[in-house]
């Protein structure tokens, strides 16, 4: 089962890994950068869901490598207020190239370190595995910029992206940024000195910390 095979791969995270609940995995994580994308153009607008796109895309190919394996883990948290096409995802890596396996499952939403309680919804849990090139993750950026902008086609989802031989992540969460993580800092080096400029600035002291 893939979804066996995936969890097997993450226990280098530590034994408190749940992949109904992201939370637990991204604690795990070890460096971490978060880059502006969106701004500074007005929201609802082309020109930010274009710039937000074309980051996203950019910061993805320098921080995974062209011919690596990923996983992609996919959660449908039921969240129906920007679910306009809901199934565009899933469509646009329904291809013979692309494995994938649907679960449904009790999922974790989304929340803060502080909080005690977590609250669970049904939901649905996809995880896809293939060769980076053959994944059409530029539609997906882009689906997921759309989402809050009111323009289609949308990606409401949460998608992580996981290439398992360098244990690199990649999340792009909405139009206003993303998220790469890493094992180890010297990959992460290289994005900061590159991207400088797309630097959350209200976190840049906190992510420096971690090259010093």
């Amino acid at each position: 089962m893939m979804k066996k095979k995936l969890e097997q791969k993450l226990n280098y995270l530590g034994s408190s890994i749940k992949l109904t609940d992201f939370n637990t995995i991204e604690r795990g994580l070890k460096y971490h950068l978060r880059f502006e994308l969106g701004d500074p153009f007005e929201n609802g607008t082309k020109k930010r869901v274009k710039q937000a796109t074309k980051r996203a895309i950019e910061l993805f190919e320098n921080h995974i490598e062209e011919s690596s394996k990923l996983y992609i883990l996919i959660y449908d948290l039921n969240d129906e207020m920007f679910a306009r096409t809901p199934n565009y995802i899933h469509g646009i890596l329904n291809t013979e190239q692309i494995k994938h396996e649907d679960y449904n499952e009790k999922l974790a939403l989304r929340y803060f370190d502080h909080e005690t309680e977590i609250e669970w919804t049904k939901g649905k849990l996809t995880i896809y595995l293939a060769d980076r090139n053959d994944i059409p993750y530029s539609k997906i950026f882009n689906g997921i910029a759309n989402t809050e902008m009111g323009f289609e086609p949308t990606v409401h989802q949460l998608v992580y992206f996981f290439q398992p031989k360098s244990k690199k992540w990649f999340w792009m969460y909405d139009d206003r940024g993303c998220l790469m993580f890493s094992d180890e800092v010297s990959d992460l080096k290289e994005n900061l000195n590159k991207f400088d400029s797309w630097i959350v600035e209200t976190q840049r002291s906190e992510m420096e910390k971690q090259f010093a």
